[in-house]
């Protein structure tokens, strides 16, 4: 993954799927007829993407150096982009919820970064 080719193909791969995602984001807003549902849907487009990416990175972190572990930071923003974007639809269909969703969102935040550095945390293990 270090290589400068595979970086380049990654971001082609990405680069691609965002222009797809957004294609059918925008075929979807103009299907129900509001400009404003653009947003949410290529939230949710984009986000299980780099969730997925987040997983390849993983299984390819042993020969990446210490330095450029990409997996958390994939997984942690595309699963954010989604959630915002499911808060954004609830949010329309269930007006008035904003300070469940917002607990909803503290609590997505709070839960990624326990789980996130857990895997840290694992490998100190107390003095004994």
């Amino acid at each position: 993954m270090s290589s400068p080719s595979m970086r380049s193909g990654l971001e082609s791969l990405s680069v691609g799927y965002l222009v797809i995602a957004f294609a059918i984001s925008f075929l979807l807003a103009w299907q129900f007829a509001d400009w404003w549902l653009l947003i949410p849907f290529f939230l949710i487009a984009a986000g299980p993407f780099y969730i997925v990416l987040g997983f390849v990175y993983r299984t390819s972190d042993a020969r990446v150096r210490r330095g450029m572990r990409n997996a958390p930071y994939s997984v942690f923003w595309g699963g954010s982009l989604a959630l915002i974007g499911i808060l954004w639809l609830v949010n329309r269909q269930f007006p008035d919820n904003v300070p469940l969703l917002l607990v909803v969102f503290l609590l997505w935040i709070g839960g990624m970064a326990f789980v996130l550095a857990f895997p840290r945390l694992r490998g100190r293990a107390p003095a004994q």
